[in-house]
This record gives C-alpha cells, structure tokens and sequence, in this order.
C-alpha cells in the first residue's frame, strides 16, 4: 500500500513539474510580448524553479530506486539520495511554491471563479502540507546524510544525483520552451494562466 501511494504521488509530482514548466513557459513568452509587472514575472520564474525541483526530485527518487532493483546500488545509496533531495528539492520546493501560492489566492480573490478558487485552495493545502513534512522529517533526513558509507556508496550518490539533475534539467527546459513556442503563436497576447 505505501509502494502504490508513492508511486502515485512520484506521477503527480512528474504531472504537475510539467505543467509547471509549460505554464510558467507560456507565461513568461505572454509577459515579454506586453507589459507584465515584476510581481508576475517573479511568479512566472518562481514557476519555472518549481517544476526544476520537482522533476529533479522525482527523477532522485526514480533513478536510485530502479538502481537498487537492478542491483547497482544498496538501500543506503537509495536512502541517502532520497534524504539528499527531500532536503535540497524540497525546500526550493517550498520556496518558489509559496510565491505561486501567494498569486494564486490573490487571483482568486480578484477573480472569484470556482477554477481559480480550487487552484488557490489546493496550493494553499500543498504549501502547508509540504511545510508539515518537510519540518516533521528534517531531523531524519539530516541523520541519514550523516551517516557512514563507504567511497563508492558516496560515488554512486553523486552519479544518481547529477544524473538527476540533468535529466530534470533537460524535461523542464524542452516542456518550458514549448510553453514558449505555444504563447508565440497564440493569437490573445493577454490569456495569462496565472
């Protein structure tokens, strides 16, 4: 039952970095085309920095996981990546998420549509989820990264994590850039998805 609910939360986390990179994509080619305020282009970027972390996260967690199955790598590798970028990804996680947060309450509350009203609860209940957990297993993250391994455990650490990265790097610039090419060619220089 974990496994599932993992799994299922992994293709949520994968889902939602792309639209992430898409949106914020579209919205940063909208903003360049007329003029957008800072405030927005701040969130449009906070959007962009989201969907990295998260795809580089999902991708940490995917990659040492399939490592252990095949046998490349021990549980420990597997526990200290994950421990590496609950830490890491999670906390800029949090940080672009409450600037994507705060804009959409405050279109909520300018907009009052059901659509906008949904997206601001839900990224409010994701922001104080993701805070809760992320304080909640700080301590426990932390004793894993301090924990002994050996060099090649260290080695392997690095390669997933750098791995990771770039492959995060890679989906989230190529889905940003169709968000960009797609906002180009639209023909209503003002439908901001934000």
């Amino acid at each position: 039952m974990v496994s599932l609910l993992l799994f299922v939360i992994l293709i949520l986390d994968f889902a939602m970095s792309l639209w992430n990179a898409y949106s914020s994509g579209y919205n940063i080619a909208l903003l360049n085309r007329t003029a957008g305020s800072s405030w927005l282009r701040a969130v449009a970027y906070s959007g962009v920095g989201l969907a990295f972390a998260g795809m580089a996260y999902v991708m940490s967690v995917v990659l040492s996981a399939g490592a252990y199955y095949l046998g490349y790598v021990s549980q420990d590798v597997v526990s200290t990546v994950v421990a590496f970028a609950f830490l890491v990804f999670g906390a800029l996680i949090i940080g672009f998420g409450l600037m994507v947060t705060i804009q959409s309450i405050a279109l909520a509350m300018r907009q009052r549509s059901i659509w906008n009203i949904l997206i601001a609860l839900w990224n409010s209940f994701a922001e104080i989820w993701d805070i809760a957990v992320y304080v909640e297993s700080f301590g426990d993250a932390v004793s894993i990264l301090r924990g002994e391994r050996s060099e090649d455990e260290g080695a392997d650490v690095v390669i997933i994590i750098i791995v990771a990265l770039l492959i995060a790097f890679f989906l989230t610039y190529s889905v940003y850039k169709h968000g960009q090419k797609k906002a180009t060619s639209s023909a209503n220089p003002n439908a901001f998805s934000y």
